[in-house]
């Protein structure tokens, strides 16, 4: 499975039939520069309102978005602020200064380039790099209009700030170009260092559980990079269980299962079953059920 795969068609609860989507003429001409050019995220450190210790699901963060709606809702002005508005939706911490130093950031792995690809709670990078604007927008998509064209941009709906003063309201995909000059860049997973989970995507932590008996570590350490600690926390601790299985080269099932993480970071758990059924019932049993727990203790997505 690709990064932009996805387990199901477009699902049913991505269309919305009733929602009041914005489309007059916006009240900033400038979306994201402020009077005195300040970037947009400033302030890194501290403890934004609304920012949790962990990051939201995408359901916590379509609730989010439903239940925060103005300034005094939000915690702060909205205005030129889509970057800290994104992230505090997600419950992610601030890193980047600007919807531009995020988008440049975003690994390509995590790009969605096709709409018809985007689900319902991934970002979206709009800019014109040829205006006055050097902060570029970033919004989040909350589903598409009854009826889509999977493949319209104009179809899609994106909560969005500095449109209408001190709010956040719903446009189409299309509005930024029309009224801002700023195009459709891409969509992401990934924001800030961290993985984003949506709606039919297989996270790598999914895919890591499902592959059993043969599990992939690169997945964890891939889950891990991208911004997901307890993968990583586990991930370690697995390889310092299989480091302490015994090098012996005349143990062939434990032999081999070490080869195999050696050269493929791939641990073949059959092979470790196997030497316990064949009376390797001390230090390699207590290894095997120590990575069972370990696994076991993953999150589900």
């Amino acid at each position: 499975m690709t990064e932009h795969e996805y387990d199901d068609s477009l699902a049913e609860d991505e269309v919305f039939e009733f929602v009041e989507i914005y489309e007059d003429e916006p009240d900033f001409d400038a979306p994201q520069a402020d009077e005195d050019g300040l970037q947009e995220d400033e302030g890194l450190g501290g403890n934004d309102p609304g920012v949790p210790d962990a990051p939201r699901s995408w359901q916590e963060t379509l609730v989010w978005y439903r239940t925060h709606q103005n300034r005094a809702q939000i915690g702060f002005d909205p205005d030129g602020m889509c970057l800290k508005v994104c992230r505090t939706a997600r419950g992610i911490p601030p890193r980047y200064l600007s919807a531009k130093e995020a988008q440049d950031a975003t690994p390509k792995e995590f790009r969605i380039y096709d709409v018809e690809d985007l689900r319902r709670s991934v970002i979206g990078f709009f800019d014109d790099p040829n205006d006055s604007n050097r902060f570029g927008h970033i919004a989040t998509m909350i589903g598409r209009v009854k009826g889509f064209d999977p493949k319209s941009l104009h179809d899609t709906l994106w909560e969005t700030n500095s449109v209408k003063a001190n709010e956040l309201v719903v446009v189409r995909g299309d509005y930024f170009e029309r009224y801002w000059g700023d195009k459709f860049k891409f969509g992401a997973t990934w924001l800030n260092g961290y993985e984003l989970d949506v709606p039919g995507h297989t996270s790598r932590v999914e895919r890591f559980n499902n592959g059993g008996p043969v599990y992939n570590l690169n997945l964890l350490a891939k889950a891990a990079k991208a911004g997901r600690t307890k993968p990583g926390e586990i991930l370690r601790r697995i390889e310092d269980q299989v480091r302490r299985l015994p090098d012996n080269r005349n143990v062939n099932n434990v032999r081999e299962f070490k080869d195999e993480w050696r050269e493929t970071r791939k641990i073949d758990m059959s092979l470790l079953d196997e030497a316990v059924k064949n009376g390797r019932v001390g230090l390699v049993k207590r290894v095997r059920d120590e990575i069972r727990r370990l696994i076991a203790a993953l999150p589900e997505e």
